[in-house]
Formats: C-alpha cells, structure tokens, sequence
C-alpha cells in the first residue's frame, strides 16, 4: 500500500497542510483514487467480456463494411445466400413490416436499425425485383397471399404498383412454400456480381445493429468504467490548475 501512496510531501502541498497530518492525508487520497481505479476497471472488464460473448463473429472480424465486402464476396455462395439474404429480411421486418412490433419498440428503432439500411433495403430489394419477370408468380399464388383479382395488382406491390419492400422481406424470411420459386429467383440474383455487394453490405449493418438493449447495456458499463477512471484525474488537474492559480 505504502509504495501507491501518493506523496505527502505533494499532497502536503496540494492542500496547505501540516507536516504530521500530510502522511494520513496521502493514504485517504490514495484509497479513494484506488476505489475510482478498481471500480472503473471493474465495469471496462464487464462490459469487455459482454462485448466478446454477444458481439457476431463477423463485426468482431472485420472493422468495416467495405472490409466485410472486399473479403466475403469472392466466397460467397447460392447456399450461403439463403442464409444471409433471410437473416437481412427478418431485420427489416422486424422493425419496419410489424407494426405492432414497431409501435411497442419505438423508441429502439433507430438504434436497433438506422435509417440508411432502410433506404438501402428499400433500393436494393425493388432493383431485384425489377429484374425478375411479373410472371414469376402464378394464378394460384396470388391467391394464396390474398392478392385482389378486381383490383388488378401483384402480391408484392403497393396500391401504385410499385415494388413494396415489406411484403417482399416477409415473404423472404417466412414465405409460404408454393412461393420458394420466387424466393429462390431473388436469392440467385443476390449473388450476382451487381448485388452482391450491396446484399453484403446490408448484412454487415443488420449484424452490426442486432441486440440494441444489449448494446446499450455494454455501452453503459464502458461509459461508467471510463467516468469513474476519469474522475482522479479530473480531480488531479483542478487540483493542480487552483494552485498555479493561487500562487500565480
């Protein structure tokens, strides 16, 4: 303990005291640093270990999107696809297609998934579907996702006739099997070299989005730890600062 102990000489003059009372002085110093030090450890070292047990493998991997691209798209396979391209429409069902889902989570839509992959989603998922033929679907599928036959439109499209992002992300990640034909149409132009990308880089940022009360929990921990490290050096430099001044 003794070899942590601030100086009392120092401390002695930080705060003006007495030869006798400046050794005591030191030791409260100290252990009160060493609380702050322990404590904010504590918390880093919790927060570290959440991050290493719950963060994917593939953010922990790679630091950026472009990163994630440049390594995964020459490996990328159709198998592989059916994977990842699900895993991208359940996300963005999640918060934006369920609306009762969305209305009780309001508040973690933005952390849970930005705006970007959004509007990404968005374009990406309406080019696919501009290169796959309006027959792709029959008669009797149609049917089966409860199309209107009188209002002469398409199971995947709004009331203007354009491609609906949120009907097209359900029937991707929970689609009935007479639509697996159109499922697996999409799928296959994901691994094109036009898509793939693209299709990568949504993954990354699903991924990089998941568990959004979690990631506030860990941000949480990491924030306390580096508040309470930073509170005797805070407290060190005013310290300092009143006596330059003082003396000044």
């Amino acid at each position: 303990m003794d070899v942590l102990t601030l100086s009392p000489e120092l401390v002695r003059r930080w705060f003006h005291l007495t030869v006798e009372s400046s050794t005591d002085a030191a030791r409260k110093l100290t252990l009160v640093r060493l609380y702050y030090v322990y404590f904010g450890l504590t918390f880093l070292g919790v927060g570290s270990a959440l991050f290493v047990l719950f963060c994917p493998l593939d953010i922990k991997n790679y630091s950026t999107a472009i990163e994630y691209q440049t390594t995964e798209a020459p490996l990328v396979s159709k198998p592989k696809m059916t994977l990842i391209f699900p895993f991208i429409a359940y996300e963005y069902s999640k918060w934006m297609g369920d609306e009762e889902y969305r209305e009780s989570f309001g508040m973690m839509r933005g952390l849970g998934q930005p705006d970007d992959f959004h509007v990404l989603f968005s374009a990406v998922i309406s080019d696919m579907y501009g290169s796959i033929s309006r027959d792709e679907v029959s008669d009797e599928t149609r049917d089966r996702v409860g199309d209107d036959p009188e209002a002469n439109s398409h199971p995947f499209e709004d009331f203007r006739h354009r491609p609906d992002p949120s009907k097209i992300a359900h029937v991707i990640h929970s689609g009935a099997r007479i639509l697996m034909g159109f499922i697996d149409s999409l799928e296959e132009l994901a691994v094109t070299e036009k898509f793939r990308n693209d299709v990568l880089t949504l993954h990354y940022m699903a991924l990089d989005h998941t568990k959004p009360l979690l990631r506030l929990v860990i941000a949480a921990f990491y924030g306390l730890g580096f508040s309470l490290l930073l509170i005797p050096t805070v407290q060190t430099f005013l310290t300092l600062a009143a006596n330059v001044f003082t003396h000044s």
